[in-house]
C-alpha cells in the first residue's frame, strides 16, 4: 500500500540555478494595487491575463474590467519592477487602491479572492494596514484562505520601522519584505522576525503616470523583487509543496 509523501526539499544548488536564471515562464502572478498602465513605456505593452477594477459606490461592491488604467501609478512602478524580476509570468492585475493611493479592506479582500479563484499562484501586496485592531481580522480571512490554497502572499512592510505592525505584512504564512539599500540582484533574510525578508527599496527609478518616471524609496519597491524570486522558483519546481517556498527562500537569501 502506497501513500502520497510531501515533496523532497529542492537540491539548493538547482534552485539558485533558477532564482539565477528563471523567468518565472507560465507561472501566474496578481497585483493588488493601483492598476497597470501598459502603454507605458516600460511596460512595453505587456498583456495582462486579468484587468480588474474593484471598488464601492458606497452601498454596492463593483467588479468591472478596468481596461489598463493605473489611477495612481503605483502599481505601474510596481508592475514593472515584477516583470523585471520575473518577465515570463502571466501577470494579473486587481485594481484596489484608489487615486489618493488608499483602499478599503473589503475591496483588497475581493481583490484577492479574485486572484484566487481565477488560479493565481502568488499574490503581491505592496501595501499595508496599520489601522484599528478590529481591521485584524479583515485581512486574516484573507490570508488564511490563501494559506489553506497553496497561494503565497508578499506583502510589504512599514516604510517607517519594520518592528510596527501592518496588516497583510505582519501574518506568520505571508512573506514579508522590507526595502534596504543594496544592490537589485541581492536579497537577504533574518530569522526570528515577522518581517523576514529585505531586498532593494531604496532611491527606485520606476516607471509612474503619464508614460513618466520617478525616483521612490519603499517597501513596496522591494516586494516584488521577492515575488518575482517566488516565480522563478515555481517556473523551476511547478509541483514543489507551498509550505516549502518561504523556508526556501530563507536558505536562498544571503543571512544579516
Amino acid at each position: 500500500m502506497s501513500a502520497d509523501l510531501p515533496q523532497h526539499w529542492p537540491e539548493l544548488a538547482d534552485a539558485r540555478e533558477a532564482l539565477r536564471t528563471g523567468t518565472g515562464s507560465g507561472v501566474k502572478v496578481a497585483l493588488i494595487d493601483s492598476g497597470v498602465d501598459i502603454s507605458h513605456p516600460a511596460l512595453n505593452g505587456v498583456a495582462l491575463t486579468d484587468d480588474i477594477a474593484v471598488s464601492c459606490d458606497g452601498v454596492n461592491l463593483k467588479i468591472e474590467e478596468n481596461d489598463s488604467t493605473d489611477v495612481y501609478g503605483h502599481g505601474t512602478a510596481v508592475a514593472s519592477l515584477l516583470l523585471g524580476e520575473a518577465p515570463g509570468i502571466q501577470l494579473g492585475s486587481f485594481r484596489a487602491l484608489d487615486s489618493s493611493n488608499h483602499a478599503r479592506s473589503f475591496v483588497i479582500a475581493e481583490c484577492v479572492n479574485q486572484a484566487i479563484s481565477r488560479g493565481y499562484q502568488v499574490i503581491n501586496c505592496s501595501f499595508g494596514c496599520r489601522g484599528l485592531p478590529r481591521y485584524v481580522m479583515d485581512y486574516k480571512e484573507w490570508v488564511d484562505q490563501a494559506y489553506l490554497s497553496g497561494v503565497q502572499i508578499v506583502a510589504a512592510c512599514s516604510n517607517i520601522d519594520a518592528g510596527i505592525r501592518e496588516w497583510p505584512a505582519y501574518f506568520p504564512s505571508v512573506i514579508s519584505v522590507r526595502g534596504i539599500d543594496c544592490d537589485r540582484s541581492e536579497f537577504f533574510s533574518r530569522k526570528g522576525r515577522m518581517v523576514s525578508f529585505l531586498a532593494r527599496g531604496e532611491r527606485v527609478e520606476v516607471p509612474w503616470l503619464n508614460g513618466e518616471t520617478k525616483t521612490e524609496t519603499g517597501s513596496s519597491y522591494a516586494a516584488p523583487l521577492i515575488t518575482g524570486k517566488i516565480g522563478r522558483l515555481l517556473e523551476a519546481f511547478p509541483d514543489m509543496e507551498p509550505s516549502l517556498i518561504k523556508p526556501i527562500l530563507t536558505v536562498l537569501a544571503d543571512p544579516v
